[in-house]
């Protein structure tokens, strides 16, 4: 008994230490360093919740990086969703330097799309991300944000 009571409690203890522990504020998530610094929810036209943009910041390279998350429920099986992302100083004729001034990704994917990356040092940045499921399809645009 006294060798269960003492497993508990270790078991107990781990417990306790994971949800408590912080999280790094600078651990790589979806591919992306540096801060999370804002979230958009990405809803279909009937106001179903399909996916989140997941925008970060690192200070020490002056880049912003950005997923499209999908929600738990939309993420059961691989559809479209898309990202992309770029910075005020895009034009159509820059010779799409991808992963300076713009940033792109596409595809049937079952949990995210992404990362993008974009230079943003003193720069707003344009987010657009698109999720289907089967026929249904969210569009979500964040333009001239996070500008600084």
């Amino acid at each position: 008994m006294t060798r269960l009571r003492n497993a508990v409690a270790v078991v107990a203890a781990a417990a306790a230490a994971l949800i408590v522990a912080p999280m790094n504020a600078n651990a790589a998530e979806y591919g992306c360093t540096g801060s999370l610094i804002d979230t958009y929810t990405v809803k279909s036209g009937v106001g179903n919740h399909l996916s989140t943009i997941r925008l970060y910041y690192d200070s020490s390279t002056g880049y912003n990086c950005a997923a499209n998350v999908k929600t738990a429920y939309y993420s059961q099986f691989k559809h479209f969703a898309s990202i992309s992302m770029y910075n005020q100083d895009f034009r159509e004729d820059d010779n799409n330097r991808p992963g300076y001034n713009n940033d792109y990704d596409a595809g049937n994917f079952q949990y995210y799309a992404g990362p993008v990356k974009v230079y943003a040092k003193g720069k707003c940045v344009t987010i657009r991300a698109i999720t289907n499921y089967y026929d249904e399809r969210a569009i979500r645009d964040a333009v001239g944000v996070h500008c600084g």
